[in-house]
């Protein structure tokens, strides 16, 4: 694992020094070897550390699987310490094994993903977040850090 990801820095290091290139994309996935990201987070701060230039791109946070309040922290985190370079992707994912070794419903994941990237949107814009869903409920909660774009990253969904 060590030179998968050593090869993998490698190239964004490319990427950023050629200037050819407008951001990286950092999958999510769990259990595979299709992606052995597990964190779009924590290799987004890494990337952030390396590269002055680049936008960091999320490709995708798999939504359902977050607690939406610890999401929205996170990617506002990524977006203030690399200056205002995220782009944030959010998808609601569809490996089955990922589900299930997390305890999720599949049947669900579709409605708990709407409902995640909404609280998302919302804790980055509104001062204090309350919100009533069919999954979650906030009363006057302050999630910091706000992101660094207003009046949030640039939002792709999958």
């Amino acid at each position: 694992m060590p030179t998968v990801y050593d090869r993998a820095l490698n190239r964004i290091d490319i990427m950023e020094r050629s200037g050819a290139y407008e951001a990286v994309w950092l999958a999510e996935h769990h259990f595979t070897t299709y992606s052995v990201s597990p964190s779009v987070s924590v290799m987004g701060a890494l990337v952030a550390a390396r590269t002055r230039r680049l936008r960091i791109g999320t490709a995708v946070s798999l939504a359902p699987m977050y607690h939406p309040l610890r999401l929205a922290e996170e990617i506002a985190l990524l977006d203030v310490v690399s200056g205002g370079r995220v782009n944030w992707g959010a998808g609601r994912g569809n490996d089955p094994g990922e589900f299930q070794v997390f305890g999720l419903d599949l049947d669900s994941s579709y409605a708990r993903f709407r409902e995640n990237v909404d609280i998302v949107l919302r804790a980055w814009q509104d001062e204090r977040l309350t919100y009533h869903g069919d999954f979650h409920t906030f009363e006057d909660v302050e999630v910091l850090p706000k992101p660094l774009q207003r009046p949030h990253p640039p939002v792709w969904l999958a």
